[in-house]
């Protein structure tokens, strides 16, 4: 099977390949109509457009369904503005008798990794040759004609499937079908289970039915309970495993009647009440819970007709305090919320998609397997239709394919031809035009190549000579800056040599120690021209204290320090004597090599004259 045609069957049964809702423009379409028979009446409910695009819930009850279809006529055209019932309005309804069913399909690892169309198709395969689930138990109990099966994805990636008696949905579709006039030959219909539409209606229009969707309570298990004089139904749902569970009892035949809401029926009506609630916290299991992987069980959400409301209240209490576990009374009457649940699953009330069908996608009863499978085989018959017409076409392209191929050829050849040769001659002029346009660029080019070749060999001649010139005033600059006037104002430098290798050397007279150190330490910093450089490197000084030497008769002079440059013997009293040695690196750095022995002195090289341009 295609992908493409499970897609169609996938859509056309209510659920896209996510799980999700249906076709996109059922959510901007107001042309939708729900109707749900309930026990005090009909209730109807569409889509009322508001100011500014908005859109409200119209929900009506009529006491009856005598002339049902004229009075929601008279409705829609007068007070909501919608379009008549036709093949093209969205209908949507419940089944009502108390005999629907869902449970989670025992499918292994491989049968759960089939798309949704293959899925489908093995599961109607398996309803033909009896197959059994992985639990051991058939997977089908009752066959595709007696039973409408559908089917959907679980947000923890299991397969739940929902059952309902054949006749009960086909009731259901000619009940609707009156309603979309009689001249319509088809209808687009939707059926659902009472339980699903007000667990819809509970998660997207109560406020506690948000919070229950909240991220930290997705292991919660919610169950919801609706209690009428005909039956009671409940189910099972968790954000983490969506509406895994569900089953309905009928009730006793001597309670149907509208007079056993009264108090004084021998308490049957409080026994019936008691036994739903009984039979709902039985399934209350903590296997069930282990099987699913969620926690415990949060609250019981409980909705029921207006008549017997008061009578299950106290009940209600009562075994919320046996329990332990908070139960929630849906304020509407419970056809009034199946309603608004079926009208929260199809329409988006403003928003690109359904609000309510991202939280409890809708499983169609009226598209179920065996509809499926019915149109599949309709799909396939159409394809083999085509694929004859198309081994036809192939047949009369074969017989006419040799003589047409080869003038194709021919001609396809003689165009490439003259294509080639009009290609060919306009890139060459096209060649002649460019060079004839770069031809002056090129001559400009060939001149600054020459320019730039002449300046690089004249600015590689001027700083040769630049390093043979000598940069004392530098230095001179760098002493002026840093002589120590502040400390010692009688700081004198006598004698300063420098040699063209960049050694250094000073003699001075000074008064203070201190001044000659700072004299020495901020040549030490001082700083060129280039951030982090220095000038200075190697600095040593030496000094001398004096006073004047008189030579006494018998005694020998004073030694003098071996290799000392300072002469002190004629030095004042309270005069510092000082020399300084070390290195300028400027100088150093632009010092000639030395040449090696028996190498000629190298040739001073003149630069010629710029070339012309």
């Amino acid at each position: 099977m295609s992908v493409n045609s499970g897609t169609k069957r996938a859509r056309a049964f209510g659920y896209s390949v996510d799980g999700n809702r249906m076709y996109a423009h059922l959510a901007s379409s107001a042309d939708q109509l729900a109707v749900v028979w309930g026990e005090n009446g009909v209730v109807v409910a569409s889509p009322k457009s508001g100011p500014g695009g908005t859109y409200s819930l119209d929900v009506v009850r009529f006491p009856s369904d005598f002339n049902l279809g004229a009075a929601i006529e008279m409705r829609r055209r007068g007070q909501l503005g919608l379009p008549p019932t036709s093949e093209q309005t969205l209908l949507l309804t419940v089944v009502s008798d108390y005999s629907e069913r869902t449970r989670i399909l025992a499918l292994d690892g491989e049968r759960l990794a089939f798309g949704d169309d293959e899925l489908a198709e093995w599961l109607v395969h398996a309803e033909q040759q009896m197959f059994a689930g992985t639990d051991n138990h058939p997977i089908f109990e009752t066959s595709l004609e007696e039973t409408a099966c559908a089917i959907g994805r679980l947000p923890n990636g299991q397969v739940a499937m929902t059952e309902v008696p054949r006749p009960q949905v086909d009731n259901a579709r000619e009940r609707m079908r009156s309603l979309a006039g009689p001249a319509a030959k088809r209808t687009n219909l939707i059926v659902e289970t009472p339980v699903r539409c007000v667990a819809r209606y509970f998660l997207t229009a109560v406020r506690e039915g948000d919070a229950a969707l909240h991220g930290g309570r997705d292991k919660e298990v919610t169950a919801f309970l609706l209690i009428g004089r005909g039956g009671f139904s409940f189910g099972l749902w968790s954000p983490r495993s969506g509406l895994f569970h569900e089953y309905s009892f009928i009730a006793p035949k001597d309670l149907e009647s509208k007079t056993a809401a009264s108090k004084d029926d021998g308490g049957k009506l409080e026994a019936y009440i008691r036994r739903a609630f009984e039979q709902m916290i039985m399934q209350l299991s903590p296997e069930r819970l282990e099987q699913l992987q969620l926690d415990t069980y949060s609250q019981i959400v409980w909705a029921s007709d207006s008549s017997l409301a008061e009578r299950i209240a106290p009940i209600a209490d009562e075994y919320a305090a046996k329990s332990g576990l908070t139960l929630f009374p849906i304020a509407v009457p419970v056809d009034e919320a199946v309603a608004g649940g079926l009208l929260f699953g199809s329409f988006g009330f403003g928003d690109e998609q359904p609000s309510g069908a991202r939280k409890m996608p809708p499983m169609n009863l009226a598209r179920d397997l065996l509809v499926m499978s019915d149109t599949e085989q309709l799909e396939r018959r159409q394809q083999e239709l085509a694929d004859a017409a198309k081994r036809k076409n192939r047949a009369v392209f074969t017989i006419l394919a040799a003589p047409v191929m080869a003038a194709a050829l021919l001609l396809a050849y003689t165009a490439n031809l003259v294509r080639e040769n009009i290609a060919l001659a306009y890139r060459e002029y096209a060649a002649d035009a460019r060079t004839q346009e770069l031809k002056p660029a090129l001559d400009r080019r060939k001149s600054y190549e020459t320019n730039l070749q002449w300046y690089q060999e004249f600015v590689t001649q001027v700083s040769e000579l630049r390093k043979q010139q000598p940069v004392g005033i530098g230095m001179l600059y760098q002493l002026d800056a840093n002589y120590p006037l502040t400390l010692d104002p009688a700081f004198y430098v006598s004698e300063l040599k420098l040699d063209p290798k960049g050694a250094m050397e000073m003699r001075g007279l000074a008064r203070n120690k201190d001044a000659i150190a700072a004299f020495l330490k901020s040549l030490e910093f001082a700083g060129g021209a280039e951030s982090g450089s220095r000038l200075f490197a190697n600095l040593a000084y030496e000094v001398q204290e004096g006073t004047p030497m008189q030579a006494v008769a018998g005694r020998p002079p004073m030694p003098g320090m071996t290799g000392s440059t300072l002469t002190g013997s004629a030095i004042a009293p309270g005069v510092i004597s000082w020399s300084m040695k070390g290195s300028y690196l400027p100088l150093a750095k632009l010092a000639p090599p030395e040449p090696k022995p028996g190498t000629p002195p190298a040739q001073q090289t003149v630069a010629a004259a710029p070339p012309a341009k």
